[in-house]
């Protein structure tokens, strides 16, 4: 049988595949089916009347072997389309996935030859049909059907189906000539694309069953866990509960699929950036894994997301990771004009699935840092991620205390246009230098990392705050070495109007510091294109370590007169590059790079 099936959301879209025809009947046929008048109960069952038929041979020789016999001997009402044009071979293909898919460790309800074949034969209900019929169908296996009474003349059917249809017990079986043609939804086109199969073995790769704990029996409670009488496990997938359910049938997504030469060429590029120390366990896995996933991210889209924001797909396009992260960078798994020339969509081939779309990527045009490649932000007010220095006593040495510095609209109102949150560092020995150490999850290996530091402006002396940072990372036995001294890239020079410049200046390090400006929110560059060995990406520890700590003259004449020791910190920022050139160019863009940071504060 030739046909069209829809998912109920996307029905109003004309899919592909041609209608499903069905040859004109009388209107007294239909009485046939009055199951008020007992007419049904003393005939054959489905199965018994698909036995009874020798053109049915090859059909019955594949419900026999997948054990689906049982489903068409019930009492259930059921409606079948049996194929008599189904070919032997066609029938031991069929029997060969069932076997496959068992060897796997499917259970019954998830194998793609019942899914896939059986069930997409098979509807609920018993299902009448005459020249008026204008409906959707939903099969077993939950796709949706679209049957139109017209001539069959201009269909594939035989020419007088009705001839072939046979009133059972159990519901009605219709005999046709052709074999129902599957169609997928997202997850099983990849799944039956040849040129998509690394895509597809790694979704696979995150199939299990799990316990459905509504549907289980429980029956108490055993050293503090519910024991079950009857258990009830379903099949899932914690990769596509991440990006997308693009196996539901009641889903509209699209999935941006890349090609096996696209992934091959992605794999060998971005396994560069998840080398992690030998310590770590399981090592070559982690990377496997993580490479894996950076090559599939930002490749689902969900329809319903465009919709609840009242998004035209024409403008931009949103990933389902976007949400998450906007807070951070608002232009984070975002593409505006995406079948514009340049567009993400533009020239890919669609094809349309029962549940959305599939558009093929055999150029690779997901740019890497829209989505796991973009700017961390580290909040240096978050205690995560700070480390407190302690005394011999093993008390705290620092005072942190969480700040908010607040711009309003204009001097004459109170409109609050912006606020930031800092980390305000004070030594409890007043003579004493502040300092914090961050340690710097989720970074990579491999790329170039141009590093910032946002302080706040002292409202309280209107002084400058002198500080040095000092940076270690992990090495191959997984310990933190000596921390280094960063040289300032653009150190502090002699400024006749400020004197606290030429105090600075007198410094024998004094290009080791770091000048926190007193009057506004401040944005500085710590260094430009810095590589990391290992990679933190998915560790629980990070690998990278900043120390942040004031510096100065010592002498009372200076402190809270010249410059301030309080540190006040907003936040650490990377921004990775693939290439030593992108990073240099960027680095010290600042105009720009404070533009994108307020804007992401905004939208904050």
């Amino acid at each position: 049988m030739n046909t069209k099936r829809f998912s109920k959301i996307i029905a109003a879209v004309a899919l592909a595949g041609a209608s499903l025809l069905w040859s004109a009947c009388t209107d007294t046929w239909d009485n046939h089916y009055d199951v008020t008048e007992g007419g049904m109960a003393d005939q054959p069952t489905l199965l018994e009347s698909i036995k009874a038929d020798a053109n049915l041979s090859n059909f019955l020789h594949v419900i026999e072997a997948i054990s689906a016999s049982q489903t068409l001997d019930s009492p259930e009402q059921l409606t079948v389309w049996a194929p008599k044009g189904l070919t032997s071979a066609q029938a031991d293909s069929v029997i060969a996935v069932f076997e496959a898919d068992k060897a796997a460790g499917l259970k019954w309800e998830d194998n793609k030859a019942v899914t896939q074949f059986f069930q997409n034969h098979v509807a609920l209900y018993a299902r009448t049909i005459s020249s008026l019929t204008n409906d959707t169908v939903a099969m077993l296996n939950r796709k949706y059907m679209h049957l139109i009474g017209t001539s069959a003349s201009s269909g594939s059917l035989d020419s007088n189906p009705f001839n072939e249809a046979v009133i059972c017990s159990n519901g009605i079986l219709y005999k046709t000539q052709n074999v129902q043609s599957f169609f997928p939804n997202v997850r099983e086109f990849v799944e039956k694309t040849t040129d998509l199969d690394s895509l597809a073995a790694l979704v696979k790769s995150y199939d299990e069953y799990e316990l459905d704990e509504n549907s289980s029996v429980a029956g108490g409670i055993e050293d503090g866990k519910t024991v079950y009488l009857d258990s009830v496990t379903v099949l899932s997938n914690t990769l596509l509960n991440r990006y997308g359910f693009i196996q539901r049938e009641d889903s509209v997504y699209s999935l941006v699929a890349p090609t096996n030469e696209v992934w091959t060429k992605l794999y060998d590029q971005y396994k560069n950036y998840f080398v992690y120390d030998p310590t770590v366990a399981h090592a070559d896995s982690l990377t496997d894994a993580n490479t894996k996933t950076a090559i599939i991210q930002g490749r689902f889209f969900n329809t319903s997301i465009e919709n609840k924001y009242n998004r035209n797909p024409e403008d931009s396009l949103t990933n389902t990771r976007y949400y998450e992260r906007q807070a951070h960078n608002p232009r984070t798994n975002v593409y505006y004009k995406p079948f514009a020339s340049d567009g993400i969509l533009n020239g890919l081939e669609r094809v349309e699935c029962s549940n959305g779309y599939v558009y093929i990527d055999n150029r690779g045009v997901i740019n890497p840092h829209t989505t796991f490649l973009n700017r961390a932000d580290y909040e240096a007010y978050q205690a995560r991620y700070y480390e407190i220095p302690k005394d011999a006593s093993n008390e705290d040495k620092m005072n942190v205390s969480l700040g908010q510095y607040v711009i309003y609209d204009s001097d004459t109102t109170y409109n609050i246009t912006k606020s930031f949150y800092y980390a305000q560092v004070t030594a409890k020995q007043p003579s004493a230098h502040t300092e914090l150490t961050y340690t710097l999850p989720n970074t990579l290996s491999g790329v170039y990392y141009n590093i910032y530091i946002v302080t706040m402006p002292d409202n309280y002396y209107g002084l400058p705050c002198w500080f040095q940072v000092k940076h270690s990372e992990i090495n191959d036995r997984g310990n933190f070495p000596t921390a280094q001294n960063w040289v300032n890239p653009h150190p502090v020079t002699p400024v006749d109007s400020i004197e606290w410049t030429g105090v600075l200046a007198k410094q024998s390090n004094y290009n080791r510091c770091f000048a926190a400006t007193p009057e506004k929110v401040d944005t500085i560059l710590i260094q430009s294109c810095v590589q990391f060995n290992y990679s933190g990406s998915g560790l629980n520890d990070g690998v990278v370590k900043l120390n942040i700590s004031s510096f100065g003259p010592s002498s009372a004449s200076y402190r809270e007169k010249v410059y301030t020791r309080t540190l006040r910190l907003g936040e650490i920022i990377l921004i990775p590059f693939e290439t030593k050139e992108e990073a240099e160019a960027a680095a010290d863009d600042l105009d720009a790079f404070n533009d994108e940071l307020l804007e992401a504060k905004k939208e904050n």
